[in-house]
Order: C-alpha cells, then sequence, then structure tokens
C-alpha cells in the first residue's frame, strides 16, 4: 500500500504456532470513542473475511465492513481448494474513511498454508496501485506500482507467514483457518505487505451462539494481540466449528467485518444469559422490538411485585446487551439487578438486532419513544411494582433515558451512567479535540481537522453549506440522528424531569470526563422542583464500568473475563432501595 497512507497495521505473521507456557492477556488499551468525530477518524489497517477448511472444493460469501456501525461497504470473497492448494479471491468497495476500490485481490498458499503468490490490484484516494509478491522459503520479494511509479524491496519471510496486506479483508480467510487447535499463549507468525512480519497472540478462545432467525450458529471466537512495535492491537476473529470466518473486530477502532447474513435483521449474537432471561417482542409503532426480561429466581416475589429497571440502550453500541469492547455492559447488568431482586428490561434499539423499524430516520425523539413504548408494556405486566419503575441511561444511551422521564409519567426514577454533560456540539468537538491529542497529529492537520469538523456541523445545522466535505462524510453526518445529537441541550432537558435522579460515574473514565457528572449534578438542582439528585463518583472504575486502578489492572485485557464492577451494582441497589 501508499507509504502515504495513514495506517492501523495489525501486525499480521507468519503462521508458526509457538507454545508458550504461563499468563497472557491484551496490553492495548481498547478505549472506543463513544461518539462520532467524522473528520477526526484515522483508520488504518487489516481486517478479515472467510476460510474454508480443507473439505471444501470452493466457496464465496459477501461481507459487509462497518465503522462505529455505518456501513462503508462490502467484500466478495471466494475462498476455492484445489490439488495444488488454496487460492483465496477478492473484490469490493469501501467508501471514506478507508476509500478503497478493490478491483483484484489474489493470494495462493500450497496446501500446507505456506503462501506462494500475492497479486492485488486497487485504487486509494483517487491513486491507483499494485502490489506483486512472490514467496520463497526465507524472502518475500514485492513489486509496487502507484500513480505510475515502481519500486521493489525483499524482506525476511517468517516461516509459514500468514500474508495480511492493509485493508484487503479477504486475507483473513487464511488466519481463521490457522486458529484452529490453537490455544491461549499460542503465536502465530504474520507478514504485513510489503514491509515484513510480526507476531500475534492469542489471548483467549471462548464460544458463542448467533440465532439467525430459526438457525443458531456455533462460532468459536479468538481474541488476538497483534504484537505491533509500541502497543498491540486487540482483534476479535469468529469462525464457525470448521474454522470458516464469520467476522472480525478491532473495538478501538469502532471497526466491524461481518458475514452478510450476520448482519441482518433477524441475526442476534447471546452474549451473555441468566436463568431468568425471557426473550419477547413488543409492539411498537408500526413494527416490533425485541427485548429480554430478567426476572429473580430463587427469590419470593414482593407482595407489591418486583421493582424494575429499564436498561436503555445507546444507538452506538448495536443491541440490547450494550457491547462494548467485547463486554456485554447492559447483559451484565441485568444479571447482577436480577440476582439483587429486581425485575430487568433490556431491548435492541429499533433497526438493530432483532427489532425491526429503520435506521435512517431515527433520532432522539424516535429511540426515546420506543423507550416509552418499552415501559408502557411492562406496567400491563401483573408481576411488577408500578410505583418502582427506574429507567437507566448510560453513555449517549443517558440521553435518551433523559429525553424519556421528561415525557412519560410512569417513570419512578431516573439513573444516569457515564452520561455527558454539554450539547452535542460540544461534545463532539471535544471528543475529537481528545482524539487528535491521543493520536498526535501535528499542529497544522489538527487545525485541518478541526476545521472540518466544525464544517461539517455548520452544514447539518444549516448554517452552512456542504462545499469541501467529502461526499462520503456527508451520507454518514447529514442523518436525523447526527442533527438530533449535535442539537441535544443536556440543561434543557434535565429541566423536563421531575423524577430523583442517580449520576454514577467512573473516576478512570478517558471517554466522557468525571467533570461531566459533577456539571450533570449542577444541571439537576437548578430543576424547579423538589426531588432529590445523588453523584456518586466510582473511584477506580472506566468507562466500561470496570476496576481498572492501579494494582487492580492496567488496561482492557482479558476482556471477556471481565465484569460490570460489583461496586457499581452496590452503589445503585442502595440508592434504589432507599427511595421512598
Amino acid at each position: 500500500m501508499p507509504n502515504s497512507q495513514p495506517r492501523l497495521n495489525p501486525p499480521t505473521d507468519h503462521g508458526n504456532v509457538h507454545k508458550r507456557e504461563g499468563g497472557h492477556g491484551c496490553h492495548a488499551s481498547l478505549g472506543v470513542p463513544v461518539y462520532c468525530t467524522l473528520a477526526a477518524l484515522f483508520l488504518t489497517g487489516s481486517l478479515a473475511t472467510a476460510q474454508p477448511p480443507s473439505e471444501l472444493a470452493s466457496r464465496v460469501a459477501t461481507f459487509n465492513i462497518f465503522v462505529r456501525s455505518t456501513l462503508i461497504g462490502f467484500e466478495q470473497v471466494e475462498v476455492t481448494r484445489n490439488p495444488n492448494g488454496w487460492i483465496i479471491r477478492s473484490r469490493g468497495s469501501l467508501a471514506r474513511p478507508i476509500d478503497l476500490q478493490n478491483q483484484f485481490f489474489e493470494i495462493k498458499y500450497d496446501e500446507k498454508w505456506h503462501p506462494q503468490t500475492l497479486t492485488l490490484n486497487g485504487v486509494r484516494t483517487n491513486t491507483p496501485f499494485s502490489i506483486r509478491t512472490t514467496f520463497d522459503e526465507n524472502e518475500a520479494t514485492n513489486e509496487l506500482e502507484e500513480a505510475g511509479q515502481q519500486r521493489s524491496n525483499t524482506t525476511p519471510l517468517p516461516p509459514a507467514a500468514i500474508v495480511m496486506p492493509d485493508y484487503y479483508f479477504a486475507a483473513y480467510e487464511a488466519l481463521a483457518s490457522r486458529l484452529a487447535g490453537t490455544e491461549p499463549g499460542d503465536e502465530l507468525s504474520i507478514y504485513v505487505v510489503p514491509r515484513g512480519g510480526n507476531q500475534a497472540r492469542v489471548d483467549q478462545v471462548s464460544s458463542r451462539q448467533i440465532d439467525v432467525g430459526s438457525t443458531v450458529i456455533d462460532a468459536q471466537v479468538y481474541l488476538l494481540s497483534f504484537l505491533n512495535p509500541g502497543a498491540p492491537l486487540v482483534i476479535e476473529v469468529w469462525t464457525d466449528l470448521v474454522h470458516r470466518l464469520l467476522r472480525v473486530s478491532i473495538p478501538a477502532l469502532s471497526l466491524d467485518v461481518a458475514r452478510e447474513d450476520l448482519v441482518s435483521s433477524n441475526a442476534r449474537v447471546r452474549r451473555v444469559s441468566h436463568p431468568g432471561d425471557k426473550d419477547t417482542m413488543i409492539r411498537a409503532n408500526g413494527f416490533s422490538l425485541a427485548a429480554t426480561i430478567t426476572t429473580p429466581v430463587d427469590k419470593s416475589q414482593p407482595a407489591d411485585g418486583w421493582p424494575t429497571v429499564l436498561l436503555v440502550p445507546s444507538p452506538g453500541t448495536g443491541d440490547r446487551d450494550g457491547a462494548l469492547s467485547g463486554l456485554p455492559v447492559l447483559g451484565q447488568m441485568a444479571g447482577a439487578l436480577s440476582d439483587r431482586g429486581f425485575l430487568v428490561t433490556r431491548y435492541d434499539p429499533r433497526g438493530t438486532g432483532q427489532s425491526g423499524g429503520r435506521l435512517e430516520s431515527a433520532d432522539i425523539d424516535a429511540y426515546a419513544d420506543d423507550a416509552r413504548t418499552v415501559v408502557r408494556y411492562l406496567e400491563e405486566l401483573d408481576n411488577i411494582d408500578r410505583d418502582r419503575v427506574t429507567v437507566l441511561g448510560s453513555n449517549e444511551g443517558g440521553w435518551i433515558a433523559m429525553a424519556v422521564a421528561g415525557k412519560e409519567r410512569r417513570i419512578d426514577n431516573l439513573v444516569l451512567v457515564g452520561t455527558p454533560s454539554m450539547t452535542g456540539v460540544d461534545l463532539v468537538m471535544e471528543q475529537q479535540r481528545d482524539l487528535l491529542d491521543r493520536l498526535g497529529v501535528s499542529e497544522a492537520e489538527r487545525l485541518e481537522k478541526i476545521a472540518l469538523q466544525q464544517r461539517i456541523h455548520d452544514a447539518v445545522l444549516d448554517n452552512g453549506s456542504w462545499d469541501g466535505v467529502p461526499e462520503a462524510m456527508r451520507k454518514t453526518a447529514d442523518t436525523p440522528w447526527f442533527r438530533d445529537f449535535l442539537e441535544f441541550d443536556t440543561a434543557d432537558a434535565m429541566q423536563r424531569i421531575r423524577q430523583p435522579i442517580l449520576i454514577l460515574h467512573g473516576s478512570l473514565d478517558n471517554q466522557v470526563d468525571p467533570q461531566h457528572a459533577v456539571h450533570l449534578a449542577e444541571l439537576a438542582g437548578y430543576r424547579r422542583r423538589d426531588v432529590s439528585v445523588d453523584q456518586v463518583t466510582l473511584e477506580g472504575l472506566d468507562h466500561l464500568l470496570v476496576d481498572t486502578s492501579l494494582g487492580v489492572v492496567a488496561n482492557y485485557n482479558d476482556m471477556r473475563s471481565r465484569s460490570v464492577s460489583s461496586e457499581f451494582i452496590d452503589t445503585l441497589v442502595n440508592w434504589l432501595e432507599q427511595l421512598p
């Protein structure tokens, strides 16, 4: 790929498996930016697609590619088995921020998955390029052409390397196959064309199930650390039981590649379960919302019914489990609160998971109306206490929860977790500046990106034109949701809320600064109502409500074995139980 292009560069190394004894873990921080900073999105790197086992002769699959849950393109992948080994081919198209036309990709491996040749042609940011690579036992020879300029290099080739050029996701087909039989601590060799070798470490292997209509797909999920210089990059690779690729996810970049059938409206990943879970469909206005109601087990129902908590999902987290950086935050909350004697409901936002409805017309009021629909559904149940109905919103879901509480008299209490306290415009700019600081860009580039972001805001809010804004960015930004998000004013929304409020925030939250909680409490105190507001900063907890204080854990490693903090649950339950 052109050296001038920024890259993510997940180190893709050779295919040797090295057994290691002892501990393992992912050492990269997976702080996922929560809010849409369109002009600051620096995506650079490789992702993946699928690959069949040796029994299959050929397979074709289409993979959809998403950034921040927004579809930016596709890649159609063909994997063929012949007497000489394997051939992986693909074509596809990716809009900005990647901006790549995959005109042709082909990688050949022998029957033992040793690479033989690579051919790829593409256009990146309107610049055509091609790479031809041949492999022998110890070296890779790359012939590159970009905008008519030719060059070549020869680099060492690790033994049995898995070849992974940037942005050609079909390359992950070989990785998916090679992961068969690996265990935590094993390492795979990767070769990143045309730069050289690296290692990918297997940190965790787990099982998941994906509901697709009436079919259940059993998946193996591999948590890998690509050992880049400086800081590893954590990537999830999902395969089926015969090691065909299902999905690749890079949480730190909010980037997902998933097989087409897995992102259909009737597909749902089972991320967490509880013996009290019961799935249901709730009729909304012209469609249904898919929900899970978790009822306490092995407990006696109170005479007045179960106190009830509704968990409002954030549109950016995808589904009812509220997964962030691989951790099902809302799903774990539901189980923990149910174990403490609360009936808890969570649901897929409209147009995601198994819920109907359309995303393109959704704004904050629409999402709030969906939450009101669920509240009214719960009010009709005969096993809840109608005087103890609490709505909890986390992240930008807190804004939706505020909008719901301001409209719905059936709600008795409001809990805001990690919720921002400013207008949407100010929040996006704050998030963008923080991201640019962490990326360490030059001052000139920083000013350029900030100016572009401001231009986008002005155009969305009808205060300026779209001149100079790339078309792909316009398509992403020019939506009812983003306009409503920019216009949302927390101070104004707070004045409409009559319920008691609990504001919780982790002291180590590096996505939404803890000072937002202090400001929210001030805004709540200005309400012209004699109702309580309590604000608690939870020491040592991060944005995911996980304890990352010094001496506990320094990063998001081994995420799937970790849980939402018991201190958070204790604080929430104590507050709910003390309410009149």
